[in-house]
C-alpha cells in the first residue's frame, strides 16, 4: 500500500532528525537525505520548499522537546531559585542535543528571517513566557515593559551563551555551565538594580 504525503512526510522528517543526531547539520542535504531515507530528491522537495522549510521543521521539534524539558524543572515558591533550576535545564538539554541545538542556532543566522512561520515563532514565545513568568514574580516593582524587554533580552543572551555550551574546540578548559549560571545570575542582579532604582 502506497504511503500518503503526510507519512511520507513524517518519515522524512524523522529520518533527517536521525541525521542531525547523529552526525550533525552539515550532514543534512538533500542528497543525504535521499540516500539514508530511500526517497528520491525529488520527493524531498515536493514535500519541503527547501532544505530550510525542512530544518524550520526540525527546529520546531527541538524547540517542542526543549520546552517539555524545561517543565520538568523542579518548581519551588522562590522565584529566584526556579529562574537558575531553568536555565540548569536550559543548559542541560543543549548538552545532551548538542547537534539538533547547533541546527536551531545557526538557522536564526541564515537571511531567511521573514520566511519564519507563525508556528514557529509562537514555540519561542511559548519559552519566553516560562522564563518571564518567573520574572514577574521576583521583580514586581520593576513595570511590566521593562520587565517584557529584560525576559527578551535574557533569552537572547541565552541563546548566544548556547554556542559556547556547543562549541568543542575552543574553551576547553572552561566549565561551561558554571559560566552560563554565572552570567545569568550577574544578569538577575542588573534586573535587581532595575527594579531598586
Amino acid at each position: 500500500m502506497a504511503k500518503t504525503k503526510e507519512e511520507i512526510r513524517v518519515d522524512l522528517i524523522v529520518k533527517a532528525r536521525e541525521i542531525l543526531k547523529d552526525k550533525g547539520f552539515d550532514f543534512l542535504t538533500a542528497r543525504k537525505l535521499s540516500e539514508y531515507s530511500g526517497y528520491s530528491v525529488g520527493t524531498i522537495y515536493n514535500q519541503f520548499k527547501s532544505m530550510d522549510n525542512l530544518v524550520m521543521w526540525e527546529n520546531c521539534l527541538t524547540l517542542d522537546e526543549l520546552n517539555e524539558y524545561l517543565k520538568k524543572a523542579e518548581m519551588s515558591s522562590d522565584a529566584y531559585v526556579n529562574l537558575n533550576r531553568l536555565v540548569e535545564k536550559f543548559v542541560d538539554f543543549v548538552l545532551e542535543n548538542k547537534n539538533l541545538w547547533f541546527t536551531l542556532y545557526n538557522f536564526h543566522f541564515k537571511d531567511i528571517m521573514d520566511d519564519y512561520a507563525v508556528f514557529y515563532l509562537r514555540r519561542i514565545v511559548k519559552i519566553i513566557q516560562v522564563l518571564e513568568n518567573n520574572l514577574c514574580k521576583l521583580f514586581v516593582k520593576v513595570p511590566g515593559g521593562e520587565r517584557k524587554v529584560s525576559t527578551e533580552v535574557l533569552f537572547i543572551t541565552l541563546f548566544a551563551l548556547s554556542s559556547l555550551l556547543t562549541t568543542e574546540k575552543e574553551f576547553v578548559r572552561l566549565n561551561k555551565k558554571y559560566v552560563v549560571k554565572v552570567m545569568f545570575n550577574t544578569y538577575l542582579a542588573g534586573i535587581s538594580m532595575l527594579a531598586k532604582g
